[in-house]
C-alpha cells in the first residue's frame, strides 16, 4: 500500500482523507493542534507544524511517502509545493505560479494586466495621500484566508484604523475598491488548461460576513457563465495551470463576475462534499488524482440533473455555554449528514467565529423559505453567564 502524507489533519482535510483512502493509500496527517479532527480519520499522524519542511521531509524519507497534499489552507499548499518540486514528485504548479496565484495582490496584478475582470485596486505603500481609489475601500492582507485581516472602510480615519489593524495579519496590504453584489463560489477541474468540470454555488453567511455558513449550488445565466468561464480559461493558459481543481470567490454585479479570490487547494468546511453530493462526482478523488500526477481522462461523469443540496456550518448569535442543538421538525427528515465540530457543555468564548456544526440538507427542490430561516430552523441552545456581558 502507497503512503500519502497530507499536510494537514483539521476537519476541513476530512474529504481528502475519505477519498484518500477509497484509493488505497495509506493516509498519514501533520498537524500540532489539538483540535485537529481529521487526524482521528488518517492512518496515522504526526503532531507537527506542517510548515516545518525539515521535519516534513524527514518524516517523508523515514515512512517511505509516496505523494504529498496539500490540506485546506494557503500555508499548506504552498509547503506542499516547495517541498514536491525539491523532491520531484506529484503534479503542481510551478512554485513562482503557485505564489502568484496565493497572493492576493499579485493575482489581481495579473488579472488586472490581462483585462481579466477583478476590482480596482493598489498596492498600500504606507501613503495615504496616494489613494486613488474611492470610498467604501476593502482593506485586505495578501497572503490570508478566511477573512483574516479584511475590514470595509468608509472614511480616511476607518481607513488609517484597518490599516494598523491589518498589519497585525501581513506585512503586505492591499486596497480594492469594494463591490456590493451576489457572492457565488466557482470550483472547476482543468484538463489541458481547458474547464472539463464546472461547479457553481451560492456563498452566505451569517454574522460574520466574512465566514461563510450557508451554500448550495446555484444555475448562472448564460452571459455571465460565459464570461466568467472565458475569464478562467485565460488564467489557466496564460499561467499554464497543471490540470486539476481551481475553486473561485466571485461577487456578481450587474450581470459582470468580478473575480476575488482564487485557490488551487479544496475549498473549507467540507465544500468538496457539496460538490459530490450535488453531482454525484467523485470531486475529492479527482483532486487526490490531480495531486498526483494520475491522468484525469475519463473520470469526470457528473450527472445530468443536479440534486438540491444545502451544506449549513452552525455558528451561534452569542457567548456562553453550548447546551445542544434544535432541529426544526421541517428539516429534520431532509438531514442527510451531520458532522459535530464541538461537543455539548463546551463554553464559546468567541462566538463570531465558532463553528459547531456541518450538517447536509437534501430538499426535492430549492425552498427560499428554508434558505431565508436556516439559522432560526437549526439553532444551537447557549445558556449565558450570569457573570458575562454578551
Amino acid at each position: 500500500m502507497q503512503k500519502l502524507l497530507i499536510l494537514g489533519g483539521s476537519h476541513r482535510d476530512i474529504p481528502l482523507i475519505q477519498a484518500a483512502q477509497a484509493l488505497d493509500y495509506f493516509v498519514i496527517t501533520l498537524g500540532n493542534r489539538d483540535d485537529y479532527l481529521g487526524h482521528n480519520y488518517s492512518n496515522k499522524y504526526y503532531k507537527i507544524d506542517f510548515n516545518d519542511l525539515e521535519a516534513v521531509e524527514a518524516i517523508y524519507h523515514k515512512e517511505k511517502v509516496s505523494y504529498l497534499i496539500p490540506g485546506c489552507g494557503e500555508e499548506s499548499y504552498l509547503s506542499t509545493v516547495t517541498l514536491a518540486h525539491k523532491l520531484n514528485i506529484g503534479n503542481f504548479d510551478t512554485l513562482e505560479v503557485a505564489q502568484l496565484v496565493h497572493n492576493k495582490w499579485k493575482f489581481k496584478e495579473f488579472c488586472l494586466h490581462h483585462n481579466i475582470s477583478t476590482p480596482k485596486g493598489i498596492y498600500y505603500k504606507d501613503n495615504l495621500n496616494n489613494i486613488s481609489l474611492s470610498f467604501p475601500i476593502v482593506v485586505k492582507p495578501t497572503k490570508l484566508s478566511g477573512g483574516r485581516g479584511v475590514q470595509i472602510v468608509k472614511n480616511k480615519v476607518e481607513l488609517t484604523s484597518a490599516l494598523k489593524e491589518s498589519s497585525a495579519y501581513s506585512d503586505e496590504i492591499f486596497l480594492e475598491e469594494f463591490i456590493e453584489g451576489r457572492l457565488i463560489a466557482c470550483s472547476v477541474i482543468l484538463q489541458n488548461q481547458k474547464i472539463s468540470y464546472s461547479f457553481f454555488g451560492a456563498d452566505e453567511s451569517y454574522l460574520n460576513s466574512y465566514l461563510i455558513t450557508t451554500a448550495y449550488p446555484i444555475s448562472l445565466e448564460k452571459t455571465i457563465r460565459e464570461r466568467l468561464l472565458n475569464n478562467i480559461g485565460t488564467i489557466a493558459t496564460k499561467l499554464h495551470l497543471v490540470d486539476g481543481m481551481f475553486h473561485l470567490q466571485v461577487i456578481i454585479k450587474n450581470n459582470i463576475p468580478y473575480i476575488i479570490d482564487v485557490t488551487r487547494r479544496i475549498a473549507g468546511d467540507f465544500y468538496p462534499k457539496l460538490i459530490e453530493l450535488c453531482d454525484n462526482i467523485k470531486y475529492s478523488q479527482i483532486v487526490i488524482k490531480s495531486y498526483t500526477g494520475i491522468p484525469l481522462e475519463g473520470v469526470l461523469y457528473p450527472e445530468k440533473e443536479q440534486n438540491f443540496i444545502i451544506r449549513h456550518v452552525v455558528m451561534p448569535s452569542k457567548n456562553g455555554l453550548y447546551t445542544g442543538l434544535v432541529i426544526d421538525k421541517i428539516l429534520q427528515q431532509h438531514i442527510i449528514n451531520k458532522f459535530e465540530l464541538l461537543k455539548e457543555n463546551t463554553s464559546i468564548k468567541d462566538y463570531f467565529h465558532t463553528q459547531i456544526a456541518i450538517i447536509f440538507i437534501k430538499l426535492p427542490t430549492k425552498d427560499i423559505n428554508i434558505l431565508n430561516n436556516i439559522n432560526s430552523l437549526i439553532n444551537p441552545i447557549i445558556v449565558e453567564y450570569s457573570n458575562e456581558k454578551q
